[in-house]
């Protein structure tokens, strides 16, 4: 599958999120993506990020809630890919992941895609991606949004800095009843 939409070696931010411009509920749950009338609606751009990503890249506290989950899900096959945590704290002993110093963003992204080896690095998680974009470290933001509102939870675009960070809606389309929307940062 080809699509001249997202980058296949680019720096991706994907995340799903509320209408109300939630990435989580109040308890880091995304179930609430879940449940609509067309949750299995086919997602061309999520199959495409799925079949080209070489490395994700998410944050220390998405790897600490995910090491609460009864059972880990199961997300697209991602279970092979090199899987790096940005973290400023200790590292843990779990041979699980790779670990990036969160002082050194730059550095983080260098790591992921040299370990991508020109595929695309997913960024997960609304904390590092806001920092990844605000330090001009972003390719492209990939937003899956749902058509719910849940009025409360982990803001997708919380710390952006002070300065502005434009960006230029590059694609749009609906899957289901959600809509896909592919931006890049205006750069200089």
């Amino acid at each position: 599958m080809q699509s001249n939409i997202l980058r296949e070696d680019g720096v991706i931010w994907h995340t799903a999120i509320s209408l109300d411009g939630y990435a989580a509920d109040v308890n880091d749950s995304l179930m609430f993506m879940m449940g609509g009338d067309d949750e299995e609606a086919d997602n061309p751009l999520v199959d495409f990020v799925m079949a080209n990503v070489g490395c994700t890249l998410g944050g220390r506290r998405g790897y600490d809630i995910s090491q609460h989950w009864e059972d880990l899900p199961k997300a697209y096959g991602l279970d092979d890919i090199p899987e790096y945590v940005v973290t400023r704290r200790p590292f843990p002993d779990d041979d699980r992941y790779f670990w990036a110093d969160g002082n050194d963003l730059k550095g983080a992204v260098a790591q992921a895609k040299a370990k991508a080896d020109g595929r695309m690095v997913v960024i997960l998680g609304p904390t590092l991606g806001s920092a990844l974009l605000r330090a001009g470290l972003v390719d492209q933001v990939f937003l899956q949004v749902a058509p719910v509102m849940i009025g409360a939870g982990v803001k997708i675009f919380a710390d952006t800095g002070e300065a502005p960070v434009h960006l230029r809606l590059v694609h749009q389309s609906q899957s289901g009843s959600g809509v896909n929307l592919v931006y890049e940062p205006k750069r200089g």
